[in-house]
């Protein structure tokens, strides 16, 4: 029997309006209801996004986020941290100084309940899609002075793959942090699909299947009790978990090749069909 879902946001629970549907809403619902099955929000996303998602939607999702990649998993009706970690100012000004070297698009650094982006010319500008809790600011240099132990994450955006695998290699030659692979990013902005590709930056150690494991263990939870959803370079992690894994139609390759089960996309209720499906028992 099921006892939890890991859920990943963008791509995955959210279309590409970044909306979560109402039938998606719904099966959330029907399960916690009728089979106590708590729903985790599992994002790169920090915590104040995902916060804002619970009051808008007043989903089911139980206590538990795991937010920013799993540098953060807390319990917010008791407001206790079960992890937190955070990036160094000198990390994250050496990431920075890449991100200009290499000419990219977009740099955001994320504490807890908020994110700050800088935007690199026109590309940048039409990349820029803010969402609440999210600011462009003209630099991060006074956040970082004000700020020095609040990132607990960072997201650069750039252009092509060659683009940010390059990047990539520079960033892993660092000795205190790890990265997500390349992932994609789309959403809908003055009704026109706007794509890009970009990776995320953690301290060493922090991804999504590892705050998997820390919570589930806190919680007495076995892994062939958990559900996990996902669809990009972000979510690998954790479809290296035990335990069902469910990629979307949209997902990239890589994750379905590790996925137990293909649902629909994440604009055509993707979610709510996997829900139904393994959950209930019920086909569309």
């Amino acid at each position: 029997m099921y006892k939890m879902i890991f859920i990943d946001l963008d791509g995955t629970l959210l279309n590409d309006s970044k909306e979560i549907s109402e039938e998606n809403i719904k099966q959330l619902n029907r399960a916690y209801k009728e089979k106590g099955i708590i729903s985790v929000i599992t994002t790169g996303r920090h915590l104040g996004y995902v916060k804002d998602l619970y009051n808008r939607y007043n989903c089911s999702f139980g206590d538990f986020i795991i937010s920013s990649d799993g540098a953060i998993i807390k319990n917010i009706k008791t407001n206790d941290y079960i992890k937190k970690d955070i990036l160094s100012k000198k990390e994250i000004n050496k990431l920075r100084k890449i991100y200009i070297e290499e000419n990219l698009y977009y740099f955001m650094i994320y504490t807890e309940n908020e994110a700050f982006g800088e935007v690199s010319g026109e590309k940048g500008l039409n990349l820029l899609g803010i969402q609440k809790g999210e600011y462009l600011v003209e630099s991060i240099d006074d956040l970082l002075d004000k700020n020095p132990n609040l990132i607990v994450s960072l997201c650069i955006f750039g252009g092509e793959q060659d683009d940010l695998n390059r990047v990539i290699k520079k960033v892993e030659k660092f000795n205190n942090v790890n990265n997500s692979i390349v992932c994609d990013y789309s959403y809908i902005k003055n009704g026109m699909t706007i794509y890009s590709k970009y990776f995320d930056v953690m301290r060493k150690g922090v991804n999504k299947k590892n705050a998997i494991n820390k919570l589930i263990k806190e919680l007495g939870i076995n892994h062939n009790e958990i559900i996990i959803i996902g669809d990009s370079g972000n979510d690998l992690p954790m479809f290296e978990c035990d335990g069902l894994k469910i990629a979307m139609s949209n997902a990239d390759d890589f994750i379905k090749q590790k996925a137990d089960y293909i649902t629909d996309s994440n604009n055509n209720n993707g979610v709510a069909k996997a829900i139904k499906k393994f959950i209930f028992r019920e086909e569309d």
